[in-house]
């Protein structure tokens, strides 16, 4: 049988199938993703004229326009060689953009000036939401390494990987409280989408795989580079907090080291003894039952 010819999770058999190869479906999800944000990067998010409030204009296009041209460009590389680490690059790089696209479009939808929204909103929206699906699918049908045969990263590079994630995960929450919110759906919406990133370190950590591992560097990194792009873009009229993630100074460090932690737990990556997998046999006969006993 092919390498490429199941893909986990999936119940029809491969030749049933018009995309038999996991990794060019991988890749079409985040061609997919990739052409919905820059698409949704032209229409405004809010229904007035000046200034016209959009995604695709600065400093925010980074996230809009950059990050997702470049993941198609490595998405289509990874189709092309059928290879899953570049596709799993090229989902990890979409992270922040998916992230900024479902809090903006998700705190106005669900805020009170919600009926002066315009296209942009609930297509930017419905992009996140596709965006989730593909993160969410990566983490469902990619396969745990085989014990005794494929490498993975060590359960103490996973742990280290978890912390970080943590401490992401609580300076987001501890700067969502500092701007001094109302409870609010939007304010909930928002937040969750901003813990994009450090739920998928969290993620990744836990998967403990070499695949997750690249996904969670590249999204660290692209929100590391994103970040210090929109502030330094926008640093004539200030940058607010939720254009940036809230990641802060605390958050661009955590960020930096979440991606060193992935990589390195990719290189340390090991392959794990199958011994823990064989379940121990009792050879004392003592317990056994024989034809005698009870008649």
């Amino acid at each position: 049988m092919a390498e490429d010819a199941l893909i986990t999770g999936a119940a029809a058999p491969a030749g049933n199938r018009w995309i038999r190869s996991a990794p060019v479906l991988d890749s079409i999800w985040a061609i997919a993703v990739a052409a919905l944000i820059i698409a949704s990067s032209f229409f405004a998010l809010v229904d007035v004229e000046n200034p016209l409030f959009r995604t695709g204009a600065a400093p925010l296009r980074v996230y809009a326009l950059w990050l997702p041209v470049l993941a198609v460009l490595i998405a289509v590389f990874a189709a092309a060689q059928r290879s899953v680490m570049p596709a799993a690059v090229a989902s990890g790089i979409l992270v922040p953009s998916i992230a900024l696209l479902g809090s903006l479009a998700g705190a106005l939808f669900f805020d009170s000036v919600s009926p002066f929204t315009d296209a942009g909103t609930p297509l930017s929206l419905g992009c996140a939401a596709v965006g989730v699906a593909m993160l969410l699918r990566w983490f469902v049908y990619q396969p745990v390494p085989e014990r005794g045969v494929e490498s993975r990263p060590t359960m103490m590079s996973a742990r280290v990987l978890l912390g970080i994630g943590s401490v992401l995960v609580v300076n987001v929450v501890i700067a969502a409280f500092r701007d001094g919110p109302e409870w609010s759906a939007s304010f909930v919406v928002a937040t969750m989408f901003m813990l994009l990133t450090p739920l998928v370190v969290l993620a990744s950590a836990a998967a403990r795989t070499v695949v997750a591992n690249s996904l969670a560097a590249n999204a660290a990194s692209a929100q590391f580079v994103a970040v210090v792009l929109t502030v330094l873009f926008g640093d004539q009229v200030g940058v607010a907090s939720v254009f940036a993630l809230r990641t802060g100074v605390v958050g661009l460090v955590a960020l930096g080291a979440a991606a060193v932690a992935a990589v390195f737990g990719m290189i340390m990556a090991v392959v794990e003894s199958d011994s823990a997998s064989v379940i121990s046999v009792d050879d004392d006969s003592s317990w056994r039952w024989d034809v005698s006993d009870g008649m």
